[in-house]
């Protein structure tokens, strides 16, 4: 199961949040909360998109969305980069697999 966030970032920030991810890789990858795996950032191209930023994560299953904020360090790095995000409402996705999801159909 994926955790799908998409947001925009401020005017001309683009490259400082890059910087970020790449600062904070490690924290990312290693101080998730428990059943979270960080699966990694893209950018929109060529202005294809309502958003420019799209986060990934991977779930173990529903309870690891009660699993806490991870570690000190990320909650930290996340504080900085948000920063960077513009005040507009994100998106915020949870999504299966068509193979494993469960479809409920009407009689």
């Amino acid at each position: 199961m994926q955790y799908i966030q998409r947001f925009n970032l401020k005017h001309n920030r683009a490259g400082e949040y890059r910087e970020l991810l790449k600062k904070y890789d490690q924290t990312l990858r290693e101080g998730q909360p428990e059943g979270w795996t960080y699966l990694g950032t893209w950018f929109t191209v060529l202005g294809f998109g309502r958003y420019e930023v799209e986060v990934r994560f991977e779930l173990r299953d529903y309870a690891d969305l009660g699993a806490g904020f991870g570690s000190e360090a990320l909650q930290k790095a996340y504080l900085e980069m948000m920063d960077m995000f513009t005040d507009e409402p994100w998106e915020t996705y949870l999504m299966k697999s068509a193979e494993e999801v469960r479809i409920m159909e009407g009689t």
